[in-house]
């Protein structure tokens, strides 16, 4: 399977993920995490077994099979991050 990765323009962390038969299942209104947030796709990924690192293609998979996508959140993309609300900065 390839996998069509899209990440969502408002929140970056968020991310959908479907197959070439299932790329009109993006245009559910539930796809994304607010209603009219726009995706962006980020490219098509052939699998990768266990070594995927963003998410689980077993599930990714059973998911687009029954709906059409699977939605995530990635780890912070922020190479910093954030320090933690009552953490000393």
């Amino acid at each position: 399977m390839e996998f069509h990765v899209f990440q969502c323009v408002t929140d970056k962390d968020f991310f959908v993920v479907t197959d070439e038969d299932h790329l009109e299942a993006l245009n559910a209104p539930d796809v994304s995490p607010t209603p009219g947030d726009t995706l962006e796709k980020v490219g098509v990924f052939g699998e990768m077994g266990k070594d995927r690192a963003a998410f689980d293609e077993d599930f990714a998979k059973r998911s687009i099979e029954a709906k059409g996508y699977y939605r995530f959140h990635a780890k912070s993309l922020d190479p910093l991050g954030e320090v933690p609300f009552g953490m000393p900065s």
